[in-house]
């Protein structure tokens, strides 16, 4: 078996720009896909939980997967979510993005009392037939977790490209690292262990911060890989301390603190899916002041 080609640095959980109502702002995912790479992200995972996608139609989904392809034009590598529940639906969706040149396809199981057994025949039966490498997605908050066993046993699918491991169970992420291997990577999520990742093995990290200010980041990592590890364990902290500092809305996901950000760079507008809300005035302007506070020079003007 080939070697695979591994995701490298920061490859941020990707924000959607969004009009009013909910509809992709194509212009928007142009300008964020080209401010990524310019920023120098190692790639980008598309479509995440992060990213409003599973309430996202399907017709919604396919543009927003085909405008970022479009922007990002070869030059970072794409995992873009499928967010879809029936096998049927799966594959039909992945059919329709067969000809784009992605990374790969990424999976969360949502039906949380399938079995051990079915779980490994969702995963097989859809890396059998997807154009591109399938990726699982752990993410216990939002669907069914994929166990240690689990991987064990789809791990050497010669169409299953990797895991992103979510949560904060330190043995967990633990266990999971150890799968890595020449064909079968394992990145991490969150923005507040990506050291800690980096540090257990992971060559990439995803975060939906990274969409607004990948900068930092970028910075951390290269901390990292040149052996600063003071000063990427301080560029950690820091990092913590900034979103635990950021005020939240009751959507869960924060987008909404995202795309107000975004805008403040000139990006893309701060609407988001119908289903959550936008920051309101007295939130935005907290949300500045810690902005400025932490040294964000953008969110001055």
């Amino acid at each position: 078996m080939a070697t695979r080609q591994f995701l490298k640095g920061v490859v941020p959980v990707m924000v959607v720009p969004m009009h009013p109502g909910g509809s992709p702002d194509v212009e928007g995912i142009h300008r964020l896909v080209d401010f990524l790479v310019q920023a120098g992200v190692g790639g980008l995972w598309v479509l995440g939980s992060a990213s409003e996608d599973i309430n996202m139609s399907v017709k919604e989904r396919l543009v927003v997967a085909r405008e970022t392809a479009a922007a990002a034009r070869g030059r970072i590598p794409l995992v873009v979510g499928t967010g879809l529940t029936a096998i049927g639906d799966i594959l039909d969706y992945a059919d329709k993005l067969a000809d784009l040149d992605l990374h790969g396809l990424h999976v969360l199981p949502y039906d949380l009392k399938m079995g051990d057994a079915r779980l490994i025949h969702l995963v097989e039966t859809l890396a059998d037939r997807f154009p591109v490498p399938l990726w699982m997605y752990h993410n216990p908050k939002r669907g069914r977790p994929i166990p240690d066993n689990v991987i064990r046993a789809v791990k050497g699918h010669p169409n299953v490209g990797g895991i992103k491991i979510g949560g904060y169970n330190l043995s967990e992420l633990t266990l999971t690292l150890m799968h890595r291997s020449d064909d079968f990577d394992v990145i991490g999520a969150g923005g507040g262990q990506f050291f800690q990742m980096l540090a257990l093995g992971a060559e990439a990290h995803t975060t939906s911060e990274a969409s607004v200010y990948p900068e930092r980041f970028v910075e951390l990592y290269d901390a990292f890989k040149a052996g600063r590890l003071d000063e990427a364990r301080t560029r950690q902290f820091d990092m913590i301390r900034l979103s635990r500092s950021f005020p939240r809305t009751e959507n869960g996901e924060y987008c909404a603190e995202e795309k107000y950000m975004l805008s403040l760079r000139g990006i893309c507008g701060d609407a988001v899916n119908p289903l959550y809300r936008t920051l309101n005035d007295t939130e935005k302007t907290r949300l500045r002041e810690i902005l400025v506070e932490s040294g964000f020079d953008w969110a001055r003007r």
